[in-house]
């Protein structure tokens, strides 16, 4: 008999100074601090050819283990890295705001009495922005290292993106007309509402890239003769302030949730889709190279029940998401619920290394140098966070057929 696995996805996990400074310019010293270079010096990085594959395992905050260690329940991972000659990678330890330079972790000066939060996203240049719930509620915010407290976003409830000229992207909860708004900040201060298209309520953003395209995901209940069922479609907006949303397009016509998770420098947008409903549900990921073409789905990796993406490279075409299994009782060995996966845009689905033959791993960010951020089990039964360096000579396809 075969047992499915089961999971529950997190989807959402006081006042400070104004901010002073966002976007390309920062203090030569702060580069040198994170290794980093000024971007019109940058490179595009360490090549794939020149890179030493090993799995790079992070500290953790103290006292952030997680209780209920899970691929699904995501309590401690990287979520992005910074782009260029950069050891600065930011996400959450046990659900705590937080980055690393190199492998050593810094707690970010969040406001007295915050719970949770997480960093979503960086810049080349160091600019970090993300969420925490504090005692007035759940705010966006902005923060570089070596600042004394974090910058809140005025008018925003969470910072999903950041692109490499400052521009920051999120969402507000507006309880007086019931509806979330998606927001746009420049220069820390908002610049304009995304609207979700006409007959659409917004669901949440998922990325922004350096041409100032955006990606998110909304709603709505369509009614038919004898049925209604709920469609959740992801949305994008172009880069022009007075452009239109759009829907982006449509798998079929059985309500399918579509999920988009991040959008590269070409437009391309990734993230993945429900085929169907109720207990048996799989999810596929997919790419959407247009926003008004065809979605692509990549191929499960062998054995899997499922997929999805979390993340595309800006320039490089390369996807990485979570593969999901079932096993039969009592499992073979080398059987993980999850792996990170790892996708070119054309042939097999591979899956990256974890810390041990039977312990999973999970992936939500990846770089033009071939660097995937993300999380995996260890021998003690904590979860890690990781980033995989030279993935692309890591990544490898299962045997087939799996158990």
């Amino acid at each position: 008999m075969t047992t499915r696995t089961r999971r529950t996805r997190n989807t959402r996990a006081g006042r400070t100074r104004p901010t002073r400074r966002t976007g390309f310019a920062v203090a030569g010293s702060f580069l040198a601090a994170l290794g980093m270079t000024a971007p019109a010096q940058a490179a595009a990085g360490v090549t794939a050819a020149s890179c030493k594959p090993s799995i790079q395992v992070l500290q953790k905050l103290p006292g952030t283990d997680d209780p209920h260690p899970s691929p699904w329940v995501r309590h401690t991972q990287v979520s992005a890295i910074a782009p260029g000659h950069s050891r600065l990678a930011v996400g959450m330890s046990g659900m705590k705001p937080a980055y690393w330079i190199g492998e050593q972790v810094y707690a970010v000066p969040v406001p007295e009495g915050s719970s949770t939060g997480r960093v979503k996203d960086v810049n080349r240049s160091g600019l970090m922005v993300g969420q925490v719930t504090t005692r007035e509620g759940s705010k966006a915010f902005s923060y570089r290292h070596g600042d004394p407290a974090i910058t809140v976003l005025p008018g925003g409830d969470e910072a999903s993106g950041v692109n490499d000229r400052g521009v920051i992207v999120g969402s507000l909860w507006d309880a007086a007309q019931n509806r979330t708004i998606g927001v746009e900040w420049s220069h820390g201060r908002p610049r304009r509402e995304l609207p979700p298209p006409a007959g659409y309520m917004l669901g949440q953003m998922s990325g922004l890239n350096n041409t100032g395209q955006v990606s998110g995901n909304g709603w709505e209940l369509e009614r038919r003769p004898g049925a209604q069922f709920l469609a959740v479609p992801g949305l994008y907006w172009p880069a022009y302030p007075d452009s239109t949303p759009s829907v982006l397009a449509p798998f079929d016509d059985t309500g399918d949730h579509h999920v988009t998770r991040g959008i590269d420098d070409s437009g391309r947008i990734v993230g993945y889709a429900r085929r169907s409903q109720g207990p048996d549900s799989a999810e596929y990921a997919v790419v959407s190279n247009r926003p008004d073409g065809p979605a692509v789905y990549a191929p499960w990796a062998p054995g899997a029940i499922g997929g999805t993406f979390d993340s595309i490279s800006p320039n490089t075409g390369v996807a990485v998401g979570l593969a999901e299994f079932t096993y039969g009782s009592p499992p073979p060995p080398d059987s993980p619920p999850a792996r990170a996966q790892y996708w070119t845009g054309k042939g097999p689905m591979r899956v990256l290394p974890g810390l041990g033959p039977s312990l999973f791993t999970a992936a939500f960010a990846v770089t033009d140098d071939d660097r995937v951020g993300g999380a995996a089990l260890d021998a003690q039964n904590r979860v890690r966070p990781v980033i995989w360096t030279c993935a692309s000579k890591q990544a490898y396809v299962l045997e087939s057929p799996r158990p």
